[in-house]
């Protein structure tokens, strides 16, 4: 038997100790494969359902000829079957911000009005509209509009289930440094409220972290970010700032990724690569993490990628592990340089583990996310001209094990804050962890609401009792994947269950 926090584990079932086999390198580093049918749309943001689907938004996709159409796309890919159902568009979502709400339905904020011309500053211009899109119905509805247009906005759920929004360019290609916040229960949006002085200068999709106080942190990582802003703890409801010092390569987080580290208990953030989309400059293999449960938060260096690379993708994985790939070695503009590397980051122990290595180019516009089976599937890409369509799966080391999965027989689909339920299992090793694992709802290398809560839990004589945190602010509001590990690291398949 082994010790955890619940108690000793005893396996539920449990036929013979069993060995695992071993398997060459090769086969520990997990695989990849392309889909036969590519995406009927550029999939600039991606969001998982908790149907199951994946909604791919392309808006006109950076596509002036499908924006001076009319022509606006988005499609529903099943990764079970490997279809897509088109979804009429009624906006151009092309780099709006988005944000699951409690109910499921994904709020999408914002979008594009017009591409750069004198009239917009030589920007594109922001759109004020919003929608939610109906995961039920697969359709968008209409919602107010927001009070400043916003194109490149941060969307983030807060432990209340309402919406903050801010940043972005709004209807004269101009910075916005306005928030909104959308109320979940009446479909409204607040007045719009000024950001403290240290953000004065509002970078493009800033990525922010709701922290288990209330609190978003802003990480340091954006799209078009260069200029004064600083990383720092954001108390939205007085404006009060904490900066928070020490991260590394400041001035080369353009188009950077940060996640809360799983667990989201440990309140740790990390920051991946970056660049200058803008500028001549090689992207940063550099990463720093930040322990924001210390009295005085402060950045340290962490171990480095394997090379160095923007545009990248960083997916939590149900194992409490961190999946990294994608990327480009330099800006779109300084040429078409894509990296082709994948690793593994174990926060326990702060190390990269090299994995196979993808075989489809993702750059500027591609996004990662996990599947409820444990596969991540990768998207897009635009580099200068053209733009990637195809989608790739990767299959991590931990589908490879040559034991059994094990599986969450049954499990309540509603559950409340600090309730306990049980989950009915089976497993031929001891179970390691219960885990809700949020859907991603990602785009530019930015998803605010990614991440992983353990569940504490005891061994039951059918299965597990999981008690699930009693904080909105560390588990916002909204349907999650549940996941069971096995002590080889080994994840269920998910089942997807609605906290509120």
């Amino acid at each position: 038997m082994l010790p955890h926090m619940g108690g000793w584990l005893r396996p539920v079932r449990v036929a013979a100790v069993v060995a695992i086999a071993a398997v060459t390198a090769a086969a520990c580093q997990g695989e990849w494969r392309t889909t036969s049918t590519p995406s009927p749309v550029r999939a600039v943001h991606v969001a998982l359902l908790h149907t199951g689907k994946v909604l791919m938004v392309a808006g006109s996709g950076n596509s002036t000829a499908d924006f001076a159409a009319g022509t606006f796309t988005t499609s529903l890919w099943d990764p079970q079957t490997e279809t897509f159902q088109s979804v009429a568009t009624p906006w151009d979502a092309f780099c709006a911000g988005h944000a699951f709400l409690p109910n499921g339905k994904l709020l999408v904020a914002g979008g594009n009005t017009a591409y750069p011309s004198a009239a917009t500053n030589n920007a594109n211009a922001g759109s004020p509209k919003t929608y939610e899109f109906d995961p039920t119905t697969s359709s968008y509805v209409a919602q107010p509009d927001m009070a400043t247009a916003r194109w490149y906005p941060s969307t983030v759920e807060l432990g209340s289930g309402n919406i903050f929004t801010v940043g972005g360019l709004d209807a004269t290609g101009l910075r916005t440094t306005a928030s909104q916040t959308f109320n979940a229960t009446t479909s409204t949006w607040s007045a719009q409220k000024d950001p403290p002085g240290a953000l004065s200068f509002m970078p493009l999709y800033p990525s922010l972290h709701l922290l288990s106080d209330g609190r978003l942190f802003y990480s340091g990582a954006n799209v078009f970010g260069a200029g004064s802003a600083t990383p720092g703890i954001w108390n939205i409801s007085t404006n009060a700032w904490t900066p928070v010092p020490g991260l590394t390569d400041p001035d080369l987080r353009d188009q950077s990724m940060s996640l809360l580290l799983p667990p989201a208990q440990d309140q740790k953030v990390m920051i991946l690569g970056g660049g200058s989309q803008d500028q001549p400059v090689d992207a940063v293999d550099s990463t720093a993490i930040v322990d924001l449960k210390a009295a005085s938060p402060t950045y340290t260096p962490g171990p480095p990628l394997d090379t160095k690379k923007m545009y990248l993708s960083a997916v939590i994985l149900p194992d409490s592990t961190v999946f990294e790939t994608g990327g480009a070695s330099t800006t779109i503009h300084n040429g078409n340089n894509p990296v082709y590397s994948a690793q593994i980051f174990d926060p326990k122990t702060s190390t990269w583990t090299k994995v196979a290595s993808p075989t489809v180019p993702r750059v500027y516009h591609s996004s990662a996310l996990l599947l409820p089976d444990g596969r991540v599937a990768t998207f897009g890409g635009n580099p200068e001209n053209g733009f990637e369509m195809r989608v790739e799966i990767f299959k991590p080391p931990y589908l490879q094990a040559s034991t059994p999965r094990p599986t969450v027989i049954s499990a309540p689909t509603e559950v409340n804050y600090g309730g306990k339920y049980s989950l009915a299992t089976t497993q031929d090793t001891p179970l390691r962890s219960a885990v809700l694992v949020r859907p991603m709802a990602v785009t530019h290398s930015t998803d605010s609401g990614q991440r992983l809560v353990d569940l504490p839990f005891t061994t039951t004589a059918g299965g597990l009792s999981v008690t699930v945190p009693g904080s909105r602010n560390l588990t916002p509001p909204g349907w999650y994947m549940l996941f069971v590990v096995d002590g080889n690291g080994v994840p269920s398949v998910a089942k997807w269950v609605h906290l509120s």
